[in-house]
């Protein structure tokens, strides 16, 4: 995939500890867009992450991606997912009926809550 093509950007920050994921507007995530973002948050060289993922901006995951990022939980220390809308807060219940193992994921309509909630996790 061309990064001129990409429809999620991913960030490191370094202050915070947190790799972030935002959805560009109208973003459309399938498998192939998922496994990029998965593999991009491996690139990054750190151990389990804390994650935040923006959903404010995505217009729709498909169920394969879905499943796909919540079958990455090893790489994952904790996952914030951040909701605006009815609809973007259904998606993140989506992820939310999903989640498998022991790794925290919780849904936020606040960034800022997110970010504070993610750095208390161990």
């Amino acid at each position: 995939m061309a990064a001129e093509e990409k429809c999620y950007e991913i960030t490191w920050d370094e202050a915070t500890g947190i790799a972030r994921t935002d959805w560009l507007p109208g973003a459309v995530c399938g498998i192939e867009e998922a496994r990029a973002v998965d593999a991009e948050i491996k690139a990054l060289g750190q151990d389990k992450i804390r994650s935040l993922v923006d959903l404010r901006e995505v217009a729709s995951i498909d169920r394969p991606a879905r499943e796909f990022f919540m079958d990455r939980n090893p790489n994952y220390r904790a996952v914030a997912l951040v909701a605006g809308s009815a609809s973007t807060r259904m998606l993140a219940n989506f992820f939310l009926g999903l989640k498998r193992g022991s790794i925290p994921v919780k849904m936020f309509t606040s960034e800022a809550d997110a970010v504070t909630w993610l750095q208390a996790q161990p």
